[in-house]
């Protein structure tokens, strides 16, 4: 009668061990948020010259030398020279900013002394947070055998990565019965 108990016991309370820690394992979880930083696809274009406003015009002191009627500069003055670079063309690379938020390069070309183009290049960067889910209770189910003849059926629960472990141990040759409580490790 008593064997009989045992044997319809153990299975109840396996079950009911079994089902509780998959509910306590399936309801705790730990949550852990990493944020990185990707750069997107750049942006590129080009601002017309018509667009263009004029907002400040400053005219600089030129000291003259007054001679009655005509005024003149003391400068040398190399006219070749001067229209030379009045018609040369030049482009700059200006970087506005390069943080999280991303990169802004400007090209801004120079001609005639005035600003003839602007090209840009905008490299936006993107904030990507990605939420990981760990359970921190994991049930799980054991079975095990023994060359000395033992045989065992058990479960138990990793709590982050330390485990506890029940096993119900019968030897196959003589009968035996016993119990074996453990400790797992996960690495």
């Amino acid at each position: 009668m008593k064997e009989i108990f045992l044997i319809l016991t153990f299975p109840v309370l396996f079950s009911v061990g079994l089902l509780a820690g998959f509910f306590i394992g399936k309801s705790t979880v730990d949550t852990e948020v990493k944020t990185e930083y990707v750069r997107g696809e750049a942006v590129t274009g080009s601002v017309s010259p018509t667009q263009f406003e004029a907002v400040n015009e400053d005219r600089p002191d030129v000291v003259y030398r007054d001679t009655g009627s005509v005024k003149y500069v003391n400068l040398p003055a190399d006219t070749a020279a001067i229209i030379a670079d009045w018609e040369t063309k030049r482009t700059y690379r200006l970087t506005a900013f390069d943080n999280e938020k991303g990169k802004l390069e400007l090209f801004p070309v120079i001609q005639f002394n005035r600003l003839s183009a602007l090209d840009y290049s905008f490299t936006p960067v993107i904030e990507r947070q990605m939420a990981y889910r760990t359970r921190v209770w994991q049930p799980f189910v054991s079975a095990s055998w023994s060359s000395i003849g033992y045989t065992g059926a058990g479960g138990g629960v990793f709590y982050h990565n330390i485990g506890f472990e029940y096993q119900y141990l019968k030897g196959l040759r003589n009968g035996d019965k016993g119990h074996l409580l453990g400790v797992k490790w996960r690495f």
